[in-house]
């Protein structure tokens, strides 16, 4: 086999030396924009890397909005289409840094940008539960203090 040459659009993203379930021994792993890749390298004098394995990125899969990755310790374990693979680091760390960067690449998001939007999420779903808006209720707050919302909540309650 040969080794992987990336497309024009294509950009490495993250790069570790890991053990993969599908093949004994040590790996070199290489996520990319659009997939991750398993290279092993050959030769005493003259290295070279020889291709073991491609994961589509495309290919993992998504259940209730959540990337079907899991990581226990420094072992991930992905869900594709095909088959169910683990992934062995050798530290926790990096095995971290390694989902975090497959879930931001397969979402389009950081994982700032889905913890607001889980935030605001919860934030409607407070608002529609009581039928109140929670955003002009803290906004007054901010503006009044505690004390100055409750009078004037308390007064608009009496003039009805």
């Amino acid at each position: 086999m040969e080794n992987y040459e990336l497309k024009l659009n294509e950009v490495i993203l993250y790069e570790d030396t890991v053990k993969y379930s599908e093949f004994k021994g040590n790996l070199q792993l290489t996520l990319t924009s659009q997939k991750i890749i398993f290279e092993k390298e050959k030769g005493i004098l003259k290295k070279e890397k020889e291709l073991i394995d491609i994961i589509n990125l495309e290919d993992i899969k998504i259940y209730n909005d959540k990337v079907q990755i899991g990581q226990k310790g420094a072992e991930v374990s992905i869900q594709t289409i095909n088959k169910n693979i683990k992934i062995s680091f050798y530290d926790i760390f990096k095995a971290n840094k390694f989902v975090k960067k497959i879930i931001d690449t397969i979402t389009g998001t950081t994982i700032k940008e889905r913890g607001t939007d889980k935030i605001k999420g919860a934030i409607n779903t407070v608002d529609d539960v009581l039928g109140i808006d929670i955003r002009d209720t803290l906004k007054g707050v901010v503006e009044n203090g505690i004390a100055g919302t409750l009078i004037k909540g308390i007064k608009k309650g009496n003039k009805k």
